[in-house]
């Protein structure tokens, strides 16, 4: 009897599209025919240039490549078999993953997380995780919202109303949709549901192991924003999309495991936190400045990172505290976890898990200290400036170019080229006059 290919990866109709990540977490590929992708991995020719651009498609002047702008060649890209799935609800549209490889694994974002997960497993650790995911859905198309002021713009429903029923029932065709578009993608949900702000709807994503649930985080990112389009409307995981309603987050779910056991938990301890778990969380906290730009990475991630707005501003722990940077979660061992709190919707699932997991890693083996953990608002517990989060993405971006530490885990090349990519990032939009301070300034000043 044949092997089910929706089990396997497989794609009977031998057309599929290919998709790898850039450094923004944005999905590039095309179409490859005639082929049968799930035979085993396979290795293309893809244009080196989408390690370059920036997220509009303009090259980055002092790109990795030390090439004239003109001079782009073709990367090794490497397509994962184990990866095929459909990703559309109207047909089969297939899609395989691929990761840059050869001369550019060192940059590829799924290469860095690799790198970290085998850092871990020399530890004798199995790193598992789970996303979950903030968006906003408007009643706009791409040609509106050219065409339209922001204000005029129509989300999905109006004002806040987190966890609401009501709207969960008055729009089910749309979550049944989303609902069975994941099932068919093999990217099982735990929960989905409307959460606070107008439009916002937050899916968590099943967890599992490390490396796929980057994958399924990818995966899920660009295929939500292409089943929106369909249905004629449009989604976007920004991390502020107004500074009148709260940011959209990205949080990881993470626990790690030895010999089939979760290695973050002890019945006996404070919370269950085992001192594993607790010197991992002290890594995280101890880098979490230097590596920063990992998890926010965009120059509007910063208009999420601020008092008042369900969003961390410092380095900080607790048991079961949604104000902290990193939430332990007590549970039963197959259960137990912690909740890095500190990346938005904006990510780059690979990149951010790397950051999540390598900081971890590095306190295992450094053992910092792990402050105190936090009761109360972490927010009033430690407004000192000296204790926040870098303030903006140039001020992140110094840090991690910056950091030994990064180029120990993540390695010197990337941090490099990383960091020239957010140079660039910054620039572009730093020197941009909006209309509020048109506003504020153009009569009075």
């Amino acid at each position: 009897m044949p092997t089910d290919p929706r089990l396997t990866g497989g794609n009977p109709s031998r057309v599929a599209m290919v998709g790898a990540s850039d450094f923004d977490g944005v999905l590039r590929g095309k179409h490859v025919l005639g082929e049968d992708l799930s035979d085993g991995d396979k290795v293309i020719k893809f244009s080196e240039a989408v390690l370059a651009w920036d997220c509009t498609d303009r090259v980055i002047p002092a790109s990795f490549t030390q090439k004239p702008l003109s001079a782009f060649g073709d990367a090794d890209l490497r397509i994962l078999s184990g990866t095929g799935r459909s990703v559309s609800h109207l047909g089969d549209q297939y899609l395989y993953l691929a990761e840059f490889t050869g001369a550019h694994e060192d940059i590829c974002p799924r290469g860095i997380l690799r790198k970290v997960l085998r850092r871990a497993a020399e530890h004798g650790y199995d790193c598992t995780a789970g996303f979950e995911f903030e968006f906003m859905l408007f009643k706009e198309n791409a040609d509106t919202i050219e065409e339209k002021p922001f204000g005029e713009w129509a989300p999905l429903t109006r004002g806040p109303f987190g966890y609401s029923i009501a709207r969960s029932v008055a729009q089910h065709e749309l979550f049944d949709e989303i609902l069975a578009l994941c099932e068919k993608a093999r990217i099982p949900l735990s929960g989905l549901h409307f959460e606070t702000g107008p439009g916002v709807v937050e899916a968590s994503l099943r967890h599992c192991d490390a490396l796929e649930a980057a994958d399924r985080a990818t995966i899920f990112k660009s295929m939500i924003k292409a089943w929106a389009q369909t249905r004629g409307m449009m989604a976007t995981f920004m991390a502020k999309v107004s500074e009148e309603w709260p940011g959209q987050s990205g949080h990881i779910h993470i626990s790690m495991s030895s010999d089939g056991q979760n290695a973050f938990y002890d019945s006996d301890a404070f919370g269950n936190v085992s001192k594993l778990m607790r010197q991992f969380i002290a890594g995280q906290l101890e880098y979490m400045n230097e590596f920063c730009v990992l998890a926010a990475p965009n120059f509007n991630s910063y208009k999420r990172l601020v008092p008042g707005c369900w969003a961390p501003i410092c380095p900080s722990w607790g048991v079961d505290n949604r104000s902290c940077a990193i939430r332990a979660i007590p549970g039963e061992p197959s259960a137990h976890r912690l909740e890095y709190r500190l990346p938005g919707a904006d990510l780059n699932p690979y990149l951010a898990l790397a950051s999540a997991i390598g900081s971890g890693i590095l306190g295992v083996e450094t053992g910092p200290a792990l402050p105190d953990s936090i009761i109360g608002d972490a927010s009033a517990e430690m407004c000192r400036p000296s204790a926040r989060l870098p303030q903006s993405l140039s001020e992140a971006t110094s840090r991690f170019a910056e950091s030994a530490a990064a180029s120990d885990v993540f390695g010197e090349r990337f941090v490099e080229a990383f960091s020239c990519s957010r140079r660039w990032e910054w620039e572009a939009v730093q020197h941009r006059v909006t209309d509020f301070e048109r506003r504020r300034y153009f009569e009075i000043i």
